[in-house]
């Protein structure tokens, strides 16, 4: 499980440093708490920290779901896991990116973002009937 516990840390702390990059635009583009509108630029930081962590409420349970049921049921679930993670990862990064830049371009990042998640709650299911025989 210690790739599993790895991808979330990384997660998590990917999640710190939207935030981070939320307090710094505020302060650059003169938007006072606790408003969260002001400078397109800056809604953008923000809208990435709250896409962020909306899609962590799906992911993170999904990653941890699968890599115990799936290696319930004898497969490499925590290596597929951490995989699917690192996807997310990168796609998380990506999203923030293309997002901060220009809003229309954020489809790539948050597919890769998406799928890996579907892809964990769907093998978490299989995982599951194939455990209840």
């Amino acid at each position: 499980m210690e790739l599993v516990v790895l991808i979330t840390v990384l997660a998590l702390i990917q999640y710190l440093f939207f935030g981070y990059n939320v307090g710094v635009a505020r302060v650059k583009y003169g938007v006072k708490a606790p408003a969260i509108s002001g400078h397109p630029v800056f809604e953008r930081y923000y809208r990435v920290q709250m896409n962020t962590l909306e899609q962590l409420m799906v992911f993170v349970p999904a990653l941890w779901l699968f890599a115990t049921m799936s290696e319930r049921v004898k497969w490499p679930g925590n290596e597929i896991a951490a995989l699917l993670g690192v996807i997310w990862l990168l796609g998380r990064a990506l999203y923030a990116r293309a997002y901060v830049a220009d809003p229309a371009k954020r489809g790539t990042g948050f597919m890769l973002t998406f799928m890996p998640s579907a892809v964990l709650l769907l093998g978490t299911l299989i995982a599951l009937f194939v455990a209840l025989g």
